[in-house]
């Protein structure tokens, strides 16, 4: 059952799927109207998943649900399971993990993460960094600790 992403509680559990390239906005529309088709059928132990999504950036898949009826590994396998089919029929690659994105300029960029370690060893200790971390668990982490200053992001680890 997909409802407004306002209305999830913080405790909500998140996904973040990225592109290692922007999605253009024709195709946007596409995937919007995929995942919306995705969640409305979406079960967990034949219970409707109560969810909904955001795409941020034009490379940002968030995937939220409330897990009031505890989503369960078959559901979560199905989300994965239709990710990898959004990637294999628009040529997209949505969980490769070893690209970083972050903002350069107000725009946001990927990098490999070896690149991105090299970047990291160069910055001045008093540069911020804002980066994107994927990482997060549910809706109050993604607007708290999603995209902050890489000494706020498990990223730091990359730093001199």
């Amino acid at each position: 059952m997909i409802v407004d992403f306002k209305t999830l509680k913080k405790k909500s559990r998140v996904w973040v799927f990225q592109s290692t390239t922007l999605i253009d906005n024709h195709l946007v529309e596409i995937i919007k109207k995929k995942i919306t088709l995705f969640l409305s059928e979406w079960k967990s132990h034949q219970n409707d998943v109560k969810s909904s999504f955001e795409i941020r950036y034009n490379t940002f898949i968030i995937i939220a649900a409330d897990e009031s009826n505890m989503v369960s590994g078959c559901s979560i396998d199905s989300l994965i399971n239709f990710i990898r089919g959004l990637e294999n029929s628009h040529k997209l690659q949505l969980l490769d993990k070893l690209h970083v994105k972050y903002i350069e300029n107000n725009s946001v960029k990927t990098m490999h993460l070896n690149e991105f370690k090299s970047l990291c060893k160069n910055l001045k200790s008093n540069q911020n960094l804002i980066v994107f971390n994927n990482l997060v668990k549910n809706i109050y982490e993604l607007e708290t600790y999603w995209e902050v200053d890489i000494k706020n992001s498990w990223h730091k680890r990359f730093l001199s």
